[in-house]
């Protein structure tokens, strides 16, 4: 048994350990079908979820965790105020059977501890890895090592995942001002909230200032894996050889399904239903190529309208913005954000709005016709904003 640390943003602890939830019952066993492991149990702190199990399981959350930042593995924790403790203690790790050679990123925090300073610590742990590997250095890092240090305790672990899971590896284009997929997915999954998939599937979902369409992919790709990126654990030596197959996502049994019953975007900007067409489109191919006879296309439509004058859209609505702020919002010169929302329920009725905005343009009151559901924190590219999620009364 191993033990692993996901990483999460402020407040997406609990939709991640969900999520983990959801998926646990079909990862695959090292026999390529689906295992029998008993969940784990998790510990939920501040930024992220803890907890012990197999490294062939575990590996595989990458795979479909969409709320989380990363997965990594815990090599030791150990509590120490003198640098010759640490050097020892790090050098004793079976680093061998993960790296090919010294040449590491690394990630070093220190805080309220004895050992405060992040450059020696680096310094002592480079030492350590240079001698173990006897100075071998491949051309390129082979690894990240993140070593933490608090209140004298020192963590020190390996990061399976490469770059942030927020790079999907399906998104080609990005628009002004993109959203972290990790975020929207965040607002859908708070959407959806405890709506089954049958309710959701028979719900149009609209995007009626798409941008990129960042959401819209998300919601296409919310409870399907991402298999054609890469990931930092497949260039550890210990890295099953399953995941080095390229047809092994072909042994998932998960149900092809995609959440919403249609997804439909509109922008003002001639440019960004093309953009957000063709990243749609990768999402479509990537599940395609391993969910193959069960792949079913997502209906869908993207158009170029100024969401403002009003379109018909039949069926049961959802609508879901990430509008732009300040100047560059239509409205800007006629109450703003508070305009926009009460525009938006006017104009469609949708059975639910979700909107993002900075904090200080609260929608307060909510429209004419509707109640504020719910309210979220969100830091959006370092502003902090509000979710609210709008219904009717």
């Amino acid at each position: 048994m191993n033990r692993f640390f996901i990483s999460t943003p402020l407040g997406f602890e609990n939709t991640a350990l969900q999520e983990m939830k959801e998926i646990w019952p079909y990862l695959l066993g090292k026999d390529a079908k689906t295992h029998s492991l008993p969940f784990p149990d998790v510990s939920v702190l501040m930024g992220g979820l803890e907890f012990e199990t197999e490294l062939f399981q575990a590996l595989q959350l990458n795979f479909f965790l969409k709320t989380a930042n990363r997965l990594l593995l815990r090599m030791t924790s150990f509590r120490t105020k003198d640098l010759p403790k640490f050097y020892q203690k790090f050098k004793s790790l079976p680093w061998k059977e993960y790296l090919h050679h010294a040449n590491v990123d690394w990630e070093v925090a220190a805080q309220k501890s004895r050992l405060n300073n992040e450059k020696r610590l680096q310094e002592s742990a480079e030492k350590a890895l240079q001698e173990i590997f006897a100075g071998q250095n491949g051309d390129s890092t082979c690894a990240a090592i993140y070593i933490r240090m608090e209140d004298d305790l020192c963590t020190i672990s390996l990061d399976a995942t490469g770059e942030h899971l927020h790079k999907r590896g399906w998104s080609v284009l990005k628009g002004e001002a993109p959203m972290r997929e990790t975020i929207a997915a965040e607002l859908l999954r708070e959407m959806i909230g405890e709506s089954t998939p049958a309710e959701v599937a028979s719900v149009n979902l609209c995007d009626p200032m798409m941008g990129s369409g960042t959401f819209l992919t998300e919601a296409r790709g919310l409870w399907s894996g991402q298999f054609q990126r890469d990931y930092a654990f497949k260039q550890w030596k210990k890295c099953p050889k399953l995941f080095l197959s390229s047809s092994f996502a072909l042994n998932y049994e998960i149900p092809a399904r995609a959440p919403f019953k249609a997804v439909l975007g509109m922008d003002i900007n001639p440019e960004m239903p093309e953009i957000g067409l063709k990243n749609f489109n990768e999402v479509e191919a990537q599940l395609k190529a391993y969910q193959r006879d069960e792949f079913k296309s997502q209906e869908h439509k993207f158009w170029v309208q100024d969401a403002l004058q009003g379109v018909d859209l039949p069926g049961a609505l959802w609508m879901v913005v990430n509008p732009p702020y300040g100047e560059r919002l239509p409205v800007a010169g006629k109450g703003g954000l508070k305009t926009l929302a009460a525009e938006l329920c006017r104009l469609y009725k949708p059975q639910k709005l979700g909107i993002l905005y900075p904090d200080k343009d609260r929608v307060q009151p909510a429209p004419n016709g509707y109640q504020i559901e719910k309210e979220l924190k969100i830091n959006n590219g370092g502003i902090r904003c509000l979710f609210t999620i709008l219904t009717p009364l």
